[in-house]
């Protein structure tokens, strides 16, 4: 199949922090070339005593130096950024650049281009390790669920190992459209995928590879109520996986068991199966189910490590 080509977006400050899902980036695809990203620096609003019209030419050349100042210090963090992606595989070509003046939150800026701009995913580093951190800091998290709603999220913590990703499965739309992102992004690459689902009728976890195989005990589940449920899902998430190109042999089924903790049943299994990167579906709150299914999203944004987390909406 033809390799399509791809671009992300992400949002740069100038610091070293922001820019290491790239190094995520390399290890996901060595070969570079049909992968571009969009610089997004948000520069700081200027002070409303500079935002009106000057009345004097003092006042006018210390606007001039001030805009002057600002346009060097964006010139200086996007080349520092440009420089950082080139040393890691890519061409200059495939780096553009944009810089807008804060007039919102930085979530909503990022996620309003990323819809203009038609990325494939908006690419952030994950900042803060607990929910008051987030809270002391500004969390961006939050705000960029409430506004991605068309562009996929990736967080990155830590350092990812990118050959094996999950997909996890729940018996609604948000969960086909992050497979068909997960196989749109990863048909090019040789990554094992996983289709994961936690119920709590599962006693342990069942695998079935290639997932075409399903084995007595993962079909005799099947055929349960709770798994008539979640059938339809799996199945349809299986032929987007084989439309984008992706081999079978690629893909396997895996049920594990929910306990009460769905995140953590999650990350746990994903750990301790070596899978670097997580793909869920986002949908937005809708009574107690709509709740819980919003906060296994958050939870899991809140505790993983060593990981990419992919959210599609």
């Amino acid at each position: 199949m033809e390799t399509l080509q791809k671009c992300l977006l992400l949002p740069i400050d100038g610091s070293e922090e922001c820019l290491r899902p790239v190094s995520f980036l390399k290890r996901l695809y060595p070969d570079l070339r049909n992968i571009s990203v969009i610089l997004f620096y948000l520069r700081p609003p200027l002070s409303p005593f500079y935002q009106e019209k000057a009345d004097s030419v003092p006042l006018l050349e210390k606007r001039k130096e001030l805009f002057a100042a600002r346009e060097r210090n964006s010139r200086a963090i996007f080349e520092n950024a440009r420089r950082h992606l080139i040393r890691a595989g890519f061409s200059d070509e495939t780096v553009q650049e944009c810089a807008e003046e804060k007039q919102s939150s930085a979530g909503r800026h990022a996620c309003l281009l990323a819809d203009i701009r038609q990325v494939d995913a908006v690419l952030v580093q994950k900042r803060v390790s607990s929910s008051l951190e987030g809270f002391l800091r500004g969390d961006p998290t939050s705000d960029l669920l409430r506004h991605c709603l068309a562009s996929p999220i990736w967080f990155t913590e830590g350092q990812v190992d990118p050959e094996r990703a999950a997909i996890c499965v729940l018996n609604e739309d948000a969960s086909l459209r992050i497979a068909d992102h997960a196989a749109f992004m990863l048909a090019d690459t040789t990554v094992e995928i996983t289709l994961l689902h936690a119920s709590r009728t599962v006693p342990r976890m069942i695998s079935a590879h290639p997932a075409g195989v399903m084995g007595e005990e993962l079909g005799s589940w099947l055929k349960t109520p709770a798994g008539q449920v979640i059938e339809p899902f799996l199945a349809e998430s299986r032929q987007i996986l084989r439309t984008a190109g992706i081999d079978e042999s690629r893909v396997r089924v895996t049920l594990i068991p929910d306990k009460g903790n769905t995140a953590m049943e999650i990350l746990s299994h994903c750990r301790e199966q070596g899978i670097g990167i997580v793909a869920l579906g986002h949908s937005e709150p809708a009574g107690t189910w709509g709740f819980f299914k919003n906060s296994v999203t958050r939870k899991v944004l809140s505790e993983f490590k060593n990981m990419a987390v992919w959210v599609n909406q």
